[in-house]
């Protein structure tokens, strides 16, 4: 579940604009190096990740879209120092890191008028998202890992909306729940 988070420049566009969760998916190949009894590693891979959000206007201050959804695309590197603790067959583990993403597409969906916009990226700057994030879970087997991580991300992406007069700043926030099977 993703979340990009507003913050309008324009006083009283934020009246009744509230933004909520998008649910998404997130696919990868993900590389563990974790030495022999240490305990402590390091983590990396290659992922596919939708953020957005859904939105809705009722005070129709943008006079556009009043009811719809943001739907984003990335790629996603992240770059993590692990540490576990196995119990038998049974372990725990935890994260934290950072990662840098690649914006793939974007579109935006009016639902009340049905209607899709795709998004545009003026420059290579524009495509990039990049933050922090932080995980646990449980890992059964030495082959199995259910677990969650919360990111937060630290550009402040600056777009137009129609009908303000000022740019809106967005940064994309995401929870997660994982399941990852190790060769």
């Amino acid at each position: 579940m993703s979340n990009e988070i507003l913050t309008f420049q324009q006083p009283g566009a934020s009246d009744g604009f509230k933004s909520s969760n998008l649910t998404g998916y997130q696919l990868g190949l993900i590389y563990q190096a974790m030495p022999a009894n240490s305990g402590i590693g390091i983590e990396t891979g290659v992922l596919l990740s939708q953020k957005g959000s859904s939105f809705n206007d009722t005070s129709n201050t943008a006079g556009v879209i009043k009811q719809g959804y943001k739907e984003l695309t990335f790629l996603e590197v992240p770059l993590n120092i692990r540490y576990h603790l196995m119990f038998g067959s049974v372990g725990l583990y935890g994260f934290a890191g950072l990662y840098a993403g690649y914006a793939l597409s974007c579109k935006m969906v009016d639902e009340t008028t049905n209607v899709t916009q795709n998004g545009v990226y003026p420059g290579f700057t524009d495509h990039v998202d990049y933050g922090v994030h932080f995980g646990a879970g449980l890992e059964f087997f030495k082959k199995i890992q259910f677990g969650a991580t919360w990111s937060q991300g630290l550009k402040n992406s600056t777009g137009t909306i129609a009908g303000l007069s000022t740019p809106v700043k967005a940064k994309n926030r995401m929870y997660s729940i994982s399941l990852v099977y190790l060769l």
